[in-house]
């Protein structure tokens, strides 16, 4: 196995346990027992469908798409994949190494290794083409009802979007335009040594590629795809809005709830932790503090959600990735 992922398992685990253990020093008592005697089983069970159902809904959104393009797999090994893509993004810094253990994933199930790669670029186009009309949504409706540390999370979150929106579209209308403006911040050597600008040019490259491809030979696989995720974040933000309801009635509805941190997502991702560990708990609760009367209960239900979305997968997949490791010692 890869080096790489040892460290990045054993650095999530690492950097996750200090998380826990400072918010039980903040609190004085154990958090993890705190939360698990505030919940009823029935409350447990529920939350872990709601996420286990987040990955089968992604799962069939992606068995659409593949069918669509005319490749061979089944429905299993489609959800598999979006497990992959969240335990591999969980032990990677900036959560970036989801998305190629996914496709080679795909590939070895069958599906071509360029429509794999097609797909998984489409998701990432669709999520941040989505993130900006919520951030325009956001403007116009929603602002006026968040305040405090909660909004300058928010703006940040708004401006990082429109940034990466604005460069994406760029990308996609004019590659060459990007492609030279790469190859000018490759000579600045202080940029060089940290941003691996070779591959963020190839990227945008194989992304222009693919949605011109798909526009001309799929013309409607864009719209319905992307009304697919669109419902898919809806349902994840769900998810995260039940787990905050089981600790607290939250004060705020759950559009603007679904506004909000799918805007705030892109602060709590800007960490280089592994799966923003860390980042995320600090960014969220700090983000929904204002819409409780009670912080700590705010904390227990991000930390909550937190073990629904990072540490089940977290460790259900070193499980899995570690099985065939010890089935061989076993029979030695």
């Amino acid at each position: 196995m890869n080096k790489k992922i040892y460290f990045g398992i054993i650095g999530s685990v690492v950097i996750s346990g200090l998380v826990l253990f400072a918010y039980s020093a903040t609190l004085s008592k154990n958090i993890i027992l705190h939360i698990l005697n505030s919940i009823t089983l029935k409350e447990l069970i529920i939350a872990i469908i709601l996420t286990i159902l987040s990955f089968v809904i992604d799962g069939i959104k992606h068995y659409l798409v593949f069918k669509t393009l005319g490749q061979k797999i089944n429905l299993i090994s489609s959800i598999n994949s979006c497990f992959i893509t969240a335990y591999f993004s969980a032990i990677t810094p900036f959560s970036v190494g989801g998305q190629p253990f996914q496709i080679l994933y795909l590939n070895k199930k069958g599906v071509k290794s360029s429509y794999a790669t097609q797909v998984v670029f489409l998701r990432l186009f669709e999520m941040i083409f989505l993130m900006f009309l919520i951030d325009i949504t956001y403007i116009f409706i929603f602002s006026k009802n968040v305040a405090g540390i909660s909004k300058n999370l928010v703006n940040i979150g708004i401006l990082l979007t429109f940034l990466s929106s604005f460069i994406i579209l760029l990308s996609i209308i004019f590659p060459k335009m990007i492609s030279k403006l790469i190859l000018t911040l490759a000579k600045i050597p202080l940029v060089k040594k940290i941003v691996n600008l070779e591959k963020i040019e190839k990227w945008f490259l194989e992304l222009d590629d693919v949605i011109k491809k798909i526009f001309r030979e799929h013309p409607f696989l864009l719209i319905y795809d992307m009304i697919m995720m669109f419902f898919l974040l809806l349902f994840q933000s769900y998810v995260f809005y039940y787990a905050i309801s089981i600790f607290t009635n939250i004060n705020i509805k759950f559009v603007e709830f679904f506004a909000t941190i799918n805007i705030v997502n892109a602060v709590a991702f800007l960490v280089p932790t592994p799966g923003a560990s860390g980042s995320f708990e600090l960014v969220f609760t700090n983000t929904l503090k204002p819409f409780a009367m009670n912080a700590e209960l705010i904390i227990k239900g991000v930390l909550f959600y937190r073990f629904l979305s990072y540490y089940l997968v977290l460790t259900f997949g070193t499980i899995i990735l570690f099985l065939p490791m010890f089935k061989k010692i076993k029979k030695s």
